[in-house]
């Protein structure tokens, strides 16, 4: 590098995408009122994000998976009932509820005629193993002509067991849809460090407090998410914390994934 020589600095296309994105914004946002100021830094408007409409779901098709559910179930003498379902993006869980195993002893008495009368009577009942209705996933998964089902047994906080069937049509998740959700606003009423992370399999939408996590592992295979979810934290951090409040040390070893996110304050 010759002496007195100033070096010439050109930006990535990745810098330049994000140049341009973010002189966009300002054009559109950069005078509005409604902006929030934190610090000195005008935090990115909720409006630069997507607002996906929710795929709704047909209640009748529902309603028919969880009777041929229940239906399987009794074809291998398996008492248990459908009560509650809950539509997610990508499966919708069944809300099984196990029913009981009664056994029946029948008395023969003659009436005052000598007639010979067969009552029954029922001597006990026990509740439906759940062992029973797990062992049954490739029977109810060929009954609902699905790849395959996850049975969750039982659901955390309910005495139930949760079936997840695919969906035939898959739901869009939005960073907004989420954002704009109770479950979020509510943590972050308490934290900056509030993250959208999704939708749970029964719809519900999940948000985390990321000051409570001392270390978070993201796993998964191959095209399952685990980039989408960082930058979803990423974002979240970015649209409501200022540079004196986080400040982020990003590792990318093959310069791919977080290169987007370079040069940003």
């Amino acid at each position: 590098e010759a002496e007195g020589v100033t070096p010439v600095l050109t930006p990535t296309p990745g810098q330049q995408e994000l140049r341009q994105v973010a002189q966009e914004v300002w054009k559109k946002y950069g005078e509005s009122p409604s902006l929030v100021t934190v610090d000195g830094w005008r935090l990115p408007p909720i409006d630069i994000l997507d607002n996906v409409p929710e795929v709704e779901f047909g209640q009748a098709d529902n309603m028919q998976r969880a009777r041929l559910i229940e239906e399987a179930l009794a074809s291998y003498g398996v008492a248990a009932k459908v009560v509650q379902i809950n539509a997610g993006p990508t499966v919708t869980q069944f809300g099984v509820e196990p029913g009981w195993d009664r056994k029946i002893k029948e008395f023969k008495e003659r009436d005052k005629d000598g007639n010979i009368k067969v009552r029954q009577e029922e001597v006990s009942k026990t509740r439906v193993k759940v062992e029973r209705i797990t062992s049954l996933a490739n029977d109810l998964a060929l009954a609902l002509a699905a790849p395959s089902i996850r049975i969750e047994a039982p659901v955390p906080g309910k005495s139930m067991v949760g079936i997840e069937v695919p969906n035939t049509i898959y739901g869009l998740v939005s960073l907004r849809g989420v954002i704009e959700t109770s479950a979020f606003q509510k943590i972050k009423s308490k934290t900056r460090l509030s993250l959208a992370l999704g939708k749970g399999a029964g719809g519900e939408s999940v948000a985390a407090d990321l000051s409570r996590m001392p270390h978070l592992l993201i796993a998964g295979a191959t095209g399952s998410g685990k980039t989408v979810c960082l930058n979803s934290i990423i974002c979240c951090l970015l649209m409501h914390t200022s540079p004196n409040d986080v400040r982020l040390i990003m590792i990318d070893p093959k310069r791919v994934e977080m290169t987007p996110f370079n040069s940003i304050p």
